[in-house]
C-alpha cells in the first residue's frame, strides 16, 4: 500500500511538472468572501522573459477584468468600505472585490487612472515614500494629490525604503512603519490606515505584525494567496489574488473564485 501511494504521489508530481495546465486551481471548490486583487504596473510588455512581465497588466486586459466584475454582480469596494465593514462586524455588500496596486509606479497615473475614472472604480495604491520624486518611473506628489482628489484612489504605506521588514532590527522596523505613515499623512492630509508588506508573504513574521498595529495601521496586506472572510477579522493578514501579465480571462475567473489561478 505504501509503495502504491508513493508511486501515485510521484506520478502526480510528474504530471504537474510536465503539464502546466494542471497547476491551475479549477478543480478546487469556489470560495466566497472578500477578494483583494494585487497589481503593480499597468502597461505593455510583450516579452515573457522580461523580469516585470508577470507584474505588468495590459490596460485592455484590465479593462476586460473590470467589465467582467461589473457584469457578474461583484461590488468594487474602496478601503473605506472595508473599514466600515470591519468596524461594524457586518456588511450588506455582496461579492466584494478591491483593486490594489503595489509600489506606486508612474503608470498608475498615466495608464491606470484614466481607466478608474472611466468606469468609476475605487483603488488602493501602496506607496514607497523614499521613492516619490526621487526615482524615475514612480508617482509624484502632484499626481498623488490629483488621484486622491478624484475620490477614487486611496493611498497606503509600502514602508519608506521597501526593505524586508523581518530582516531588520526592531528599531528599524518601527522607523519604516511610523515614518512612512507620518510622511503620507502630512502630504495627504488624512489618516493612513493600510500597510502592504514589502516582499509580501516573506516580508513579515510574528515579530513584525504586532508593530504594524501598534504604529496605528488597521489593515495589513500581504501576498499570501487566497480569499478573505467578509468582513475581515484581523486573525491573519489580508490575503490577495495576483492576476499576472499574460494570463487569460479564465485565469482571472479562478483568481476571484479560488484566490489564485494556479498553485
Amino acid at each position: 500500500m505504501t509503495v502504491c501511494l508513493l508511486a501515485l504521489l510521484v506520478l502526480i508530481v510528474f504530471l504537474f511538472w510536465r503539464f502546466p495546465v494542471l497547476r491551475k486551481t479549477w478543480y478546487l471548490p469556489p470560495r466566497k468572501g472578500f477578494v483583494a486583487l494585487m497589481y503593480h504596473h499597468v502597461g505593455v510588455l510583450d516579452d515573457p522573459a522580461e523580469e516585470q512581465y508577470p507584474f505588468t497588466m495590459r490596460p485592455e486586459m484590465l479593462e476586460r477584468q473590470i467589465l467582467f466584475l461589473k457584469s457578474r454582480g461583484y461590488t468594487l469596494v474602496s478601503l473605506e468600505d472595508v473599514q466600515t465593514a470591519y468596524q461594524a462586524g457586518k456588511s450588506l455588500i455582496e461579492k466584494p472585490v478591491m483593486f490594489t496596486f503595489d509600489d506606486g509606479y508612474e503608470d498608475n497615473y498615466t495608464t491606470l487612472f484614466p481607466l478608474l475614472k472611466k468606469y468609476n472604480v475605487p483603488a488602493l495604491i501602496f506607496l514607497i515614500t523614499d521613492y516619490i520624486e526621487k526615482r524615475p518611473g514612480y508617482l509624484t506628489w502632484a499626481q498623488i494629490d490629483e488621484m486622491q482628489k478624484s475620490g477614487l484612489v486611496t493611498f497606503g504605506s509600502h514602508t519608506c525604503s521597501h526593505r524586508r521588514l523581518r530582516s531588520l532590527p526592531d528599531e528599524e522596523i518601527w522607523q519604516e512603519l511610523t515614518q512612512s505613515k507620518q510622511i503620507l499623512e502630512e502630504k495627504l492630509g488624512r489618516p493612513v490606515t493600510a500597510l502592504c508588506y514589502p516582499y509580501g508573504a516573506g516580508g513579515f513574521d510574528k515579530r513584525v505584525r504586532p508593530q504594524v498595529f501598534k504604529a496605528g495601521y488597521l489593515f495589513d496586506f500581504s501576498t499570501k494567496k487566497g480569499i478573505n472572510p467578509w468582513p475581515w477579522r484581523k486573525k491573519t493578514t489580508l490575503r490577495r489574488a495576483f492576476p499576472r501579465g499574460g494570463e487569460t480571462m479564465f485565469d482571472f475567473y479562478l483568481q476571484i473564485t479560488r484566490g489564485a489561478s494556479r498553485l
